[in-house]
């Protein structure tokens, strides 16, 4: 095989649609060495499925930008394929001049770090599965330039790896003028910046997406210090390109669809509150499609909290209770503390007052219960000037919400490359403090009362099969009576180990 001159890929954690249920994703975060490799597969983290050619025939809703950026920059569909990980002998010869990998997470800098330096088990899936794709004997033996894109890709800065250029930022617009260059021979930076792109110029996927993902808008003009997307201009696309988006998936066979933005109430919004009909019509329109389920990447507490209406009138238009069981969202609720709000969050509540926040997040997950929503909320431990007062504030918070059904997922804060926050000091297991330990402890006790209640709900969108279930539901069980051991150490505010 010659190979192709573009290959676009990922490792095996991201290529998977983890058996219809994304959340299952987070097992990549595991030590390699609790659990086979083939179980992990079976359960966890499946291989989508592979085209005659080597193609990955569900992808990354950012590779599917870059893909279809390329060919709308001249590249011929010879030239550019999104190649499944297990099928690189059909994509990678002698004629592949660029390796583009994609990653949220490839060195385990974010959610996997607590993981590791908690329970001491050894190195993520995710990274072990990254390290062994970029020491992939085809990329070795060929030895094409290695371009790591995506959200974690500032994670390669420092590390020696194998990765020529470090991609940071949006691809459509920058990242096929800088595949001419590589392939022209230039000399190109090891790190390169993409210039944000219009919401209008944002293309539409050839190829169906992991998840079922459909990008609506970016960018957030909430300003959190900590967060990269708020780094990002906001826009949102127009409906026509978001429909198309659908309809690639849809004609795929995926049948259960995600509609991302930061914040996806504030769709169509160019002030502080969600502007209802544009919203509802672009909510109707998907549904009108004919997907079995539609749900929502992320959204903000106060677009749901000012405008509370309107999460009751976008469940009636999905069909919440009659067409599907539950909605599911991503929320930040990152903190109790209206202190640590005023450092580092000073558009959180708006336009409410900051002082407000406790209350706002009790009153959001009233409207969650009341409307069979599934909030997926992270909490940041360690933000620089954080008290043992602010997590203290922050504990007394999720015990106030322990009978909402939910996830609740603290992060140690980790400095990243593009947020407001720059070179600050990470946070890690040393630093952390018997409230920090109380706050984890606090967490982990309301996932695990609502785990088997998650597994249900969850089950309406997942294609596992019958052994799968059972299979998941006595992990459930497992995993209930292994942490309960770290539960009762850190609810005393004490290390796991």
């Amino acid at each position: 095989m010659s190979g192709k001159r573009i290959v676009l890929t990922s490792d095996a954690t991201m290529m998977s649609n983890y058996n219809g249920g994304v959340m299952l994703g987070f097992a990549a975060i595991l030590p390699a060495s609790m659990i086979s490799e083939r179980i992990f597969k079976w359960l966890f983290c499946p291989p989508v499925e592979a085209g005659a050619d080597g193609s990955a025939l569900l992808a990354p809703c950012g590779m599917r930008k870059v893909e279809a950026a390329l060919l709308e920059a001249g590249f011929s569909p010879d030239e550019v394929i999104v190649a499944h990980p297990d099928h690189l002998d059909e994509a990678i010869g002698p004629d592949t001049e660029i390796v583009g990998i994609g990653h949220d997470d490839p060195m385990g800098k974010i959610a996997v770090r607590e993981i590791e330096e908690m329970i001491n088990r050894g190195a993520p899936y995710n990274r072990t599965k990254f390290l062994e794709l970029l020491g992939h004997p085809l990329i070795r033996e060929h030895r094409p330039k290695v371009v790591i894109g995506g959200n974690g890709s500032w994670e390669l800065r420092g590390e020696d790896a194998g990765v020529d250029h470090i991609y940071l930022g949006e691809g459509e617009r920058t990242f096929p003028s800088i595949c001419k260059r590589i392939i022209g021979g230039e000399d190109v930076p090891r790190e390169v910046e993409g210039e944000a792109v219009p919401g209008d110029e944002i293309p539409v996927n050839r190829g169906a997406t992991v998840g079922g993902i459909v990008e609506i808008g970016r960018g957030c003009w909430r300003g959190c210090s900590f967060c990269s997307p708020t780094m990002r201009r906001t826009r949102s696309r127009p409906v026509s390109r978001i429909l198309e988006d659908a309809r690639v998936n849809l004609s795929a066979g995926q049948r259960d669809l995600i509609l991302h933005s930061e914040d996806a109430f504030m769709y169509g919004s160019v002030g502080m509150v969600p502007e209802k009909e544009i919203l509802l019509d672009l909510f109707r329109r998907v549904k009108g499609l004919g997907p079995r389920t539609v749900d929502v990447s992320h959204m903000s507490l106060a677009s749901v909290y000012h405008s509370q209406d309107l999460l009751a009138e976008v469940s009636e238009v999905v069909g919440v209770g009659s067409d599907q069981r539950y909605m599911s969202a991503w929320i930040g609720i990152e903190t109790g503390s209206p202190r640590l709000l005023a450092k580092h969050m000073k558009n959180k509540t708006k336009p409410a007052p900051l002082e407000a926040w406790p209350e706002m997040v009790r009153e959001c997950y009233g409207l969650f219960r009341d409307r069979s929503w599934l909030p997926v909320a992270s909490l940041v431990l360690g933000l620089p000037g954080e008290t043992a007062t602010d997590v203290v504030a922050t504990t007394e918070l999720v015990e106030s919400l322990k009978e909402s059904v939910g996830l609740m997922l603290p992060l140690f804060f980790t400095p990243i490359g593009e947020t407001r926050l720059g070179r600050a000091r990470g946070f890690g297991r040393e630093e952390a403090t018997p409230e920090h330990w109380e706050l984890v402890g606090s967490c982990l006790e309301y996932n695990l009362r609502h785990l088997k209640a998650l597994h249900s709900y969850y089950s309406e969108r997942m294609t596992a099969g019958p052994v799968q279930h059972l299979a998941l539901r006595g992990t459930n069980i497992l995993a209930d009576f292994a942490l309960k051991k770290y539960l009762g150490r850190m609810k005393r505010g004490e290390p796991p180990n």
